[in-house]
């Protein structure tokens, strides 16, 4: 089996918090167990030089943002056995004051989700699963249920979405739907939920599998 293992941060490259060391160990350990298993992130402005002289361009590709379409070029750089796509576009990601909490999330934490199904073709890995974690990735499953999974290339490959903190869930107004979403009106129900669009509720809604970070946690968020 062959997963991607797609997070906004991941160490050694990037972290704030408990995803980031689910990101830097689980693929190692699942490495362990014969599972081929990568990582794809964002090249944040922050992640350190001595980690960016260890990576190589890989090819670059344009990606659809609803209307428009942007640039991503494409690194790979190998660390503890694992090997880690980070993917660049410097207006999204070359900032200062973090990873979080910009005017334009939604729309960088789109064009990620969208970048990771669209580089596969372009690179040699092309996994059974894709492992989406948390709102940032929350529109990778939903992208995939909209857009490819009844294109030829991409049969076969199931989506698997977990949740790291609930309390996060990628709450938005419906006027970004179309514009910077690129869901159409007509899908809407897809991330409807409590009167606005909801990225967690749209990725458990189209994700094959949904887990969580632990079962405890699984335990803990059925109780409000």
């Amino acid at each position: 089996m062959k997963v991607l293992f797609c997070a906004s941060e991941a160490l050694p490259f990037a972290a704030t918090g408990g995803l980031a060391d689910v990101a830097g160990s689980l693929p190692a350990a699942l490495r362990k167990r014969l599972i081929g298993c990568r990582v794809v992130l964002p090249l944040y402005a922050s992640i350190p030089q001595e980690l960016r002289d260890t990576m190589t361009f890989v090819t670059s590709i344009s990606v659809p943002v609803a209307w428009r379409r942007q640039y991503c070029g494409i690194f790979e750089a190998k660390y503890n056995g694992v090997i880690y796509y980070l993917l660049d576009n410097q207006y999204y990601f070359r900032r200062e004051g973090g990873f979080y909490g910009h005017f334009d999330d939604a729309e960088r934490f789109a064009f990620l989700s969208r970048a990771v199904i669209e580089m596969l073709p372009h690179i040699d890995f092309k996994p059974d699963v894709i492992h989406a974690n948390d709102w940032q990735l929350a529109l990778v499953p939903i992208y995939f249920d909209l857009f490819y999974a009844n294109n030829d290339w991409y049969k076969g490959i199931k989506t698997l979405f977990t949740i790291h903190n609930i309390q996060y869930q990628g709450k938005y107004g419906f006027e970004i739907l179309e514009d910077v979403f690129g869901i159409p009106s007509s899908r809407a129900d897809i991330v409807a939920f409590d009167d606005c669009v909801n990225l967690m509720k749209g990725a458990i809604e189209t994700a094959n599998r949904v887990s969580t970070v632990s079962p405890t946690y699984a335990q803990e968020i059925l109780d409000p």
